[in-house]
């Protein structure tokens, strides 16, 4: 498999790096797989078949498939599918599969009843790519299935990486900084590409127009979780139990899209 200089530098950062626990680290991180969850479930029938593309580290193959769904787990970075395949050795709801976001030709047209796109987006950089990883992911799901496609955003992240860093301004030279438009130009040393809410929009009109699909839904993983995420932290159970309510109630709400690390569009065929 050839790779390009963004793919090369999308394994680099994350070899080594452990992607599996990283939805469990903290509450505030917790919050996206719960939101997700939340939202897989609205989608989800019996006897589904999944694709994971760009499964990381597993964690949402792993619970699908405790739910009792079959899925079919795809995975750029080496490191991360020997894990797969040694930690689901011998469940026969999950298969694992080394590729490319761009190229699941291993993969059958019109097989899967809900495909997750949930890393690969973001850690492309040029266009075309981004348009091929989804049209991928439309030509593997069945006609109507759902496609949930992820996207990082630029304000969380800036504020709660940079701006509440002891020295902001020191940190705002690591990365490339149009400080008129306030917009990250060059995520430095790092894959994720952060867009836009306008930006996330531009894509998915262009993969609706081109492939023939249509918007269901978009919602916000984390809200404004990780802005606030040391008082997500030390929560009770209680307090906790509430914030992620409030956190699906204001899911969908164009208002606090903006605020949150992650979203995803969810398109259909």
């Amino acid at each position: 498999m050839k790779l390009t200089e963004q793919e090369k530098k999308v394994i680099e950062q994350y070899s080594g790096y452990p992607e599996r626990n990283r939805l469990s680290f903290s509450k505030a991180n917790e919050t996206e797989f719960i939101v997700t969850m939340h939202y897989l479930h609205k989608f989800l029938t019996d006897g589904a078949l999944i694709a994971d593309i760009g499964a990381g580290g597993g964690t949402y193959t792993k619970a699908l498939a405790e739910e009792g769904y079959r899925v079919d787990a795809v995975e750029l970075t080496p490191e991360y599918v020997r894990q797969m395949k040694d930690e689901f050795a011998g469940n026969d709801r999950i298969r694992v599969f080394e590729g490319n976001a761009k190229d699941l030709d291993f993969l059958k047209d019109d097989a899967y009843d809900l495909v997750l796109v949930m890393g690969p987006v973001y850690s492309l950089k040029d266009t075309e790519e981004r348009k091929q990883a989804c049209r991928e992911a439309l030509r593997i799901a069945r006609q109507g299935a759902p496609v949930f496609i992820a996207f990082c955003l630029q304000d969380a992240p800036l504020i709660h990486e940079i701006f509440m860093s002891d020295d902001p301004a020191s940190e705002l030279t690591t990365i490339g900084y149009d400080r008129q438009k306030a917009l990250v130009t060059d995520n430095t040393g790092s894959s994720r590409i952060l867009d836009t809410v306008g930006a996330a929009d531009e894509l998915i009109d262009a993969v609706c127009m081109e492939y023939g699909a249509q918007r269901v839904c978009r919602f916000a993983q984390d809200g404004l979780s990780h802005i606030i995420g040391r008082y997500v932290d030390s929560m009770s159970y209680g307090s906790y139990a509430e914030w992620i309510r409030y956190l699906i109630a204001t899911a969908e709400r164009a208002d606090l899209m903006g605020f949150s690390d992650h979203i995803v569009q969810v398109i259909r065929k």
